[in-house]
C-alpha cells in the first residue's frame, strides 16, 4: 500500500512550490503549453519523489503495429481472401469510415442494440471498407474477412512491443510502483496485453479482468477529458490509500504523484496536466516542438493508423544515456521509456 505521510506530503509540496516559480515566462500566458511560454527547468539532476502511480498509454507507447494498419488489411484481404482492393484505397477509406462509424455509433457502438459487442462494431467497419470503392464483395466473404481481421488485431500477429517496455515495467514493478494503463480503446486491448505477455504488470486475473487498465469504452469518457483522469485517480486513491474515501476529488497531494506517459500530445500530455497529473510526452523520434534538445526540420503529423516498422527503427536507438527533459514541475518530455527511471529518487 502507498502511504502519504505528513513528511512525504510536506516534502512533495515544498519540492513542487520551488519549481513552480520558474515553470513559465508568465503565469498569465494565454496558452501556457506552447514552447514560447515554457522554459527548461532542468534535466534530471534533482529527482522527483517516488510516484504514487505511473500510467501508460498503450497503442503507440507500449506497442506498435508490425506493419501499418492499412498494410495489414491489404495483406490479409489480398493473399488470404483474394480481394483486389488496393492498398491506396484501404489507406484512404479506413480513417474516413472509422470517423463515420464513431460519429454514427460512438464508443464502439456501446449501448446500441445494433451491436452485440465491440466485435460486431468492428465487423461493420470492415464490411463498409470492403463494400466501397472498386471491389465490392459478397456477405459471406466479408463476414469471414471481418472475423479474421478482428482476431488478427487482438494478437501478437499484428503488434510488437517496443524494446524499452519490458525493462521499464520490470524495474518499476520491482520498485513497487503502482502501474496503470489508460487507453482510448475497447476491451480488445486486454486481449492484446495478454498476447504480448505484459498483462501481469497491470493487476489482471485469469479471466482478463484488469483492475489497473482503464479504457474509454468502460469509463464512457475519452482519455484526454478531465473526467476520465478524475475517475482513474479516484479508483486508484480508494484502492491504495483510503477505501472509505467519500470525496469526489482526490487530494492534490496524491495527484502530484500521478504520471501519465504517452505519445499523444493532447490526450496524454495536455489532458493529464489539466487534470492535475504530471504529463510525460513520449517523443520517440524527437520531432515534437517541445523537445528542445533535438534539431528538427519539421514537425510531422503522427498518424496512429499509419504507424509502421519505421517507429521500431526509431525506438531502437540507444537513448539510455539521454536525460529526460523537464519543462516544468509537471511537464516532461522523454524519447525512451527507460528515461523515466532517471526521474525519481528510488532511495
Amino acid at each position: 500500500m502507498l502511504q502519504l505521510t505528513k513528511r512525504s506530503i510536506l516534502s512533495r509540496s515544498i519540492y513542487f512550490q520551488t519549481f513552480r516559480k520558474v515553470t513559465t515566462k508568465s503565469h498569465l500566458a494565454s496558452n501556457p503549453f506552447t514552447v514560447e511560454n515554457m522554459q527548461m527547468i532542468r534535466e534530471s539532476k534533482n529527482q522527483f519523489p517516488k510516484p504514487n502511480l505511473i500510467s501508460f498509454d498503450l497503442f503507440g507507447t507500449l506497442y506498435y503495429p508490425k506493419k501499418s494498419v492499412p498494410d495489414q488489411y491489404y495483406d490479409i484481404s489480398k493473399h488470404e481472401f483474394g480481394i483486389n482492393k488496393s492498398l491506396e484505397s484501404i489507406t484512404k477509406d479506413f480513417p474516413k469510415i472509422y470517423d463515420e462509424m464513431m460519429k454514427e455509433y460512438p464508443n464502439y457502438g456501446k449501448g446500441n442494440p445494433k451491436f452485440e459487442n465491440t466485435d460486431t462494431w468492428w465487423a461493420e467497419l470492415v464490411k463498409r471498407i470492403y463494400s466501397s470503392g472498386e471491389s465490392k464483395q459478397d456477405d459471406e466473404k466479408l463476414n469471414a474477412l471481418a472475423h479474421r481481421l478482428i482476431h488478427h488485431f487482438t494478437s501478437n500477429e499484428a503488434y510488437e512491443l517496443y524494446p524499452d517496455v519490458i525493462p521499464t515495467l520490470k524495474f518499476l514493478k520491482d520498485k513497487n510502483v503502482r502501474l496503470v494503463a489508460c487507453s482510448n480503446s475497447d476491451e480488445r486491448a486486454l486481449t492484446i496485453l495478454e498476447s504480448l505477455k505484459i498483462r501481469q504488470f497491470f493487476h489482471c486475473n485469469e479471466i482478463l479482468h484488469c483492475d489497473n487498465v482503464f479504457l474509454s469504452y468502460n469509463l464512457d469518457h475519452s482519455k484526454g477529458e478531465k473526467v476520465f483522469y478524475d475517475k482513474v485517480a479516484l479508483v486508484e486513491y480508494k484502492s491504495e490509500i483510503n477505501p472509505n474515501y467519500k470525496g469526489k476529488n482526490v487530494p492534490i497531494e496524491f495527484l502530484s504523484g500521478c504520471y501519465q506517459i504517452g505519445d499523444n500530445y493532447n490526450e496524454d500530455f495536455i489532458g493529464s496536466i489539466k487534470s492535475g497529473w504530471n504529463g510525460v510526452l513520449l517523443d520517440r523520434d524527437g520531432s515534437h516542438s517541445l523537445n528542445l534538445t533535438k534539431n528538427r526540420e519539421s514537425n510531422p503529423q503522427y498518424d496512429a493508423c499509419a504507424l509502421s516498422s519505421q517507429e521500431k527503427e526509431l525506438s531502437t536507438n540507444d537513448d539510455s544515456d539521454d536525460e529526460p527533459l523537464v519543462l516544468a514541475n509537471n511537464r516532461i518530455v522523454i524519447t525512451n521509456l527507460t528515461q523515466l527511471l532517471k526521474l525519481f529518487d528510488w532511495n
